[in-house]
């Protein structure tokens, strides 16, 4: 009796890991609040000005993905929110660069096309799904 005891929760302890090893290989399906979000990443990227301030503007921008972060650990669709780490390192990188004074035209274009470039991945991932 103890060795089918034994038998029994063995299966169902490897059994429960394998299932969860199966669930993070599936895609998570298509969420209306993630394609709103990163549409708005999308189109707050590309208005990004350079001579306003940056500061505001990338404050927003950060609150915007990390909204995204959250939601997606929350709701763990653990492939979407692997997505937004990349962009939210570039924008406190970008934050801190502001922090220590003006920055040029060219390095704020830069960072603005990097942003840009981030946004559109993360939306064709997020929208692409079905």
């Amino acid at each position: 009796m103890k060795k089918l005891l034994l038998a029994v929760v063995f299966v169902s302890l490897t059994g429960c890991s394998v299932i969860s090893s199966i669930k993070d290989q599936i895609p998570s399906g298509w969420d209306a609040n993630q394609s709103q979000v990163v549409t708005d990443m999308q189109q707050m990227t590309r208005h990004i000005d350079c001579t306003g301030d940056l500061k505001t503007q990338l404050h927003s921008l950060f609150m915007k993905v990390e909204w995204y972060d959250i939601y997606a650990t929350t709701k763990n669709t653990r492939d979407m929110a692997k997505l937004d780490q990349v962009m939210l390192t570039t924008i406190r990188e970008f934050q801190e660069r502001v922090d220590k004074g003006a920055v040029s035209a060219i390095y704020c274009d830069m960072k603005k096309k990097v942003l840009i470039q981030q946004a559109d991945v993360i939306a064709k991932t997020v929208q692409g799904r079905f």
